[in-house]
């Protein structure tokens, strides 16, 4: 499934603040000539992307999500399961908690108090 891609030319505009393209070659290093061709096919290479976010001081894999070359979940490494393997036990306990408590807001039925509610109540 191919993705659908973000004008890569509407990206480097917002954060380039519209710097001509130059300013933006003499920044990024870049040569003019290779960034015009790019201007024209309004796609850049992920190699430019990353430059250019650097030189303007945009972290590269924010700017490689902002421009669909990778998705939110390849940029945070963890998707799923693996995600709960990193999580203490405390913290899977109180989302379980909150949701149940979500769930009981929508249907009115008995609420429980999360693990944080109760080491708060302790503490008192």
């Amino acid at each position: 499934m191919e993705k659908i891609r973000h004008n890569h030319i509407e990206w480097l505009r917002e954060i380039t603040h519209d710097d001509s393209i130059n300013r933006i070659s003499q920044q990024a290093g870049i040569p003019y000539a290779t960034l015009y061709k790019r201007f024209k096919s309004s796609e850049l290479a992920t190699d430019e992307i990353i430059a250019i976010a650097r030189s303007y001081g945009i972290n590269p894999v924010d700017a490689l999500v902002k421009t669909n070359i990778i998705s939110n979940e390849e940029a945070s490494g963890v998707r799923g399961d693996n995600a709960l393997r990193l999580c203490a036990i405390e913290s899977i306990a109180n989302e379980i908690v909150r949701r149940d408590n979500e769930k009981t807001q929508l249907t009115g039925t008995n609420k429980h108090k999360s693990m944080a509610d109760e080491e708060t109540m302790e503490a008192a």
